[in-house]
């Protein structure tokens, strides 16, 4: 038991042990229900309850509202059960609940402890609050953290601007190492600036004290510090106590830490691109292991790993080279995946340079060279280093997809297997998330190229639409019913909007009730209804969802610190996910409705 935690005996309303039938009409049958209070000396609003299923390995979670929770269609299992919100947790009681119960209890919450697998606490640090994960971590106001002067100027007109507030505290370097990073980020000449429309540079002197002010302030000898934010989402319990998370993890690998950021290492999960078969599962690139599939009828796992691949560059992505113990270069990793009508699963290799393709039905892998003969080049000058990144059907399940290094847009051909690759206009753009539209033509974001670009394949032209925010990182993007164009800013942290038969672009600030500039929005998909959907991983995680007739934002803090790469919604309005940065790694299925919720299956 983890030293600090309490667990005791569930507290059941009514006659202790025992438990009432559950009606058939509350949930799926062969399932359970639970629900009850959380109280609190001092105020609170909606407060994350938690179920961990140990048989399953399932983490069910609600809001409370005004003080109550209910929770649906939990499957039979051993069960680990507490409440959360910010700085107060109640005891985590423990008990088996059956199928056809319904379980009422009471949680009281106080002052207590982090639990590693929720623990949202900003001071610990982690990915998603924009410091490391480290003892002692000193959370500093902006002026605190960022000295005003000519360095602060410098900085804000150029790192801050595209990397937002929070980015700087997490890389603590020498002078020396700063000065190389300005010159890979800002030299006009070389690195990401080179052949930009407006390149963002400074001149040899700004340099200078550009790179002072990073190593005074973000030096190596330093203590690690992050930035304070102040800020919480507004939460209406009325609209998030409707909905319900289940999300099913994976095994943990040998002494993780659960508070660290995952990362590609042999044999460790770590899950990114999600997608829906035809059958109600939902399959996953799973790090350099391989890609999974999760039936979340059963709550049950299957592995496919990658293998290895000797041909790779000898040196991997990390720029670790091969001989040094912690180089991986001849792993394969899947960056994004889709799934076929033939359920056919295809994977975008950011290390291994093909795509991949698994026929689930027979287990026969193939992969297929999106360079076969080397000659792409990449932003560094590197010959024979593409790096695919998304992919996407189109009407007739060619395969597209984006080239992050190497700057390609590219199609598979189902039928002869041939890979064709275009130059896209804007140097070094980083070609990111992909969507297509009803006529086929394929829409994607420019990471570092600050544009949304749309390819038509009949004419073989490229449109780009520059960002309203410049600089900026455009990560994601999905097209809507209606064929409006949907994308994420990832920095400065807005959700923009581009119609393309009228040329209307518009930016929706997604933090409108804070200055600091903690929103990092991430993966987007559009519902049935238009609405749309999205990660955002700034302020510890949550999805977030924009109805475009309000223009409002409702947000819902996700179970975990996390942030989501990828979004899919189930053809009853659910929203899949994946926890990629969360050390321990699963896929989450949110229902915003939960009593529309009829199966476990996830269907499109």
């Amino acid at each position: 038991m983890l030293a600090g935690y309490r667990l005791g005996l569930l507290t059941v309303l009514g006659v202790a042990g025992l438990s009432t039938p559950a009606n058939a009409a509350d949930g799926i049958p062969g399932t359970a229900t639970l629900s009850g209070t959380v109280r609190a000396d001092s105020p609170f609003n909606a407060a994350q309850v938690y179920a961990k299923n140990h048989d399953k390995s399932m983490l069910y979670m609600v809001y409370s509202n005004d003080g109550r929770f209910s929770t649906v269609n939990l499957m039979p299992g051993g069960y680990e059960i507490w409440a959360e919100k910010g700085p107060l947790k109640s005891e985590h009681q423990m008990m088996r609940i059956n199928a056809g119960e319904s379980i009422e209890v009471n949680l009281a919450m106080q002052p207590g402890p982090e639990f590693p697998l929720t623990s949202k606490d900003r001071a610990t640090g982690g990915a998603q609050f924009g410091q490391p994960a480290a003892d002692g971590v000193q959370l500093l106001p902006y002026d605190e953290l960022y000295p005003p002067g000519p360095g602060r100027d410098l900085a804000e007109a150029t790192c801050i601007q595209c990397h937002g507030q929070t980015f700087l505290p997490t890389h603590q370097k020498t002078n020396a190492e700063w000065l190389v990073m300005i010159d890979v980020m800002l030299d006009p000449n070389g690195g990401f600036q080179e052949g930009r429309e407006s390149a963002l540079t400074v001149s040899p002197q700004e340099r200078e004290i550009l790179a002072n002010f990073l190593t005074t302030n973000f030096g190596t000898d330093g203590p690690v510090r992050g930035l304070k934010i102040d800020a919480e989402y507004p939460l209406d319990e009325d609209v998030l106590s409707k909905g319900q998370f289940i999300e099913y993890l994976l095994p943990l690998a040998h002494n993780t830490d659960l508070y660290l950021r995952s990362k590609n290492l042999p044999g460790r999960h770590r899950l990114h691109g999600t997608d829906m078969d035809y059958s109600g599962n939902i399959w996953a690139t799973n790090g350099i292991v391989g890609v999974v599939k999760l039936d979340p009828r059963t709550a049950q796992w299957s592995h496919y790993p990658y293998g290895m691949d000797t041909n790779n560059p000898e040196v991997d992505m990390y720029g670790i080279p091969k001989g040094d113990p912690e180089s991986v270069w001849s792993n394969i990793f899947g960056h994004d995946m889709l799934v076929d009508s033939e359920e056919n699963v295809y994977w975008m290799e950011y290390q291994g340079q093909h795509i991949g393709r698994l026929n689930s039905k027979t287990g026969k892998m193939e992969r297929f060279a999106m360079d076969p003969e080397g000659l792409v080049v990449d932003e560094r000058g590197v010959q024979g280093n593409i790096r695919g990144h998304s992919p996407h059907l189109d009407s007739n399940e060619n395969v597209w997809f984006t080239a992050i290094r190497g700057n390609k847009i590219g199609k598979f051909d189902r039928e002869t297997k041939n890979i064709v690759l275009w130059e896209i206009p804007t140097s070094h753009s980083f070609p990111y998330g992909i969507d297509m539209d009803k006529d086929d033509n394929v829409w994607f974001a420019e990471l570092l190229g600050c544009k949304i670009a749309m390819f038509d394949p009949q004419t073989e032209n490229f449109t780009e639409y520059p960002g309203l925010t410049s600089p900026c990182a455009i990560n994601r993007i999905t097209v809507d019913a209606r064929g409006l164009i949907w994308y994420s800013v990832a920095r400065p942290g807005k959700l923009g909007k581009l119609n393309p038969e009228t040329g209307e672009q518009v930016e929706y600030d997604i933090l409108p009730f804070t200055n600091v500039s903690a929103s990092s929005p991430y993966g987007i998909i559009a519902d049935r209804d238009d609405r749309i959907w999205f990660g955002d991983g700034g302020m510890g995680g949550a999805l977030v969802n924009f109805d475009p007739d309000t223009e409002k934002f409702t947000y819902y803090p996700l179970p975990r610190q996390t942030d989501n790469p990828n979004l899919d919604t189930t053809r009853d309005g659910a929203i899949i996910y994946s926890t990629r940065s969360s050390r321990q790694a699963g896929i989450g299925i949110f229902y915003p409705d939960v009593s529309t919720m009829t199966e476990f299956g996830a269907f499109r």
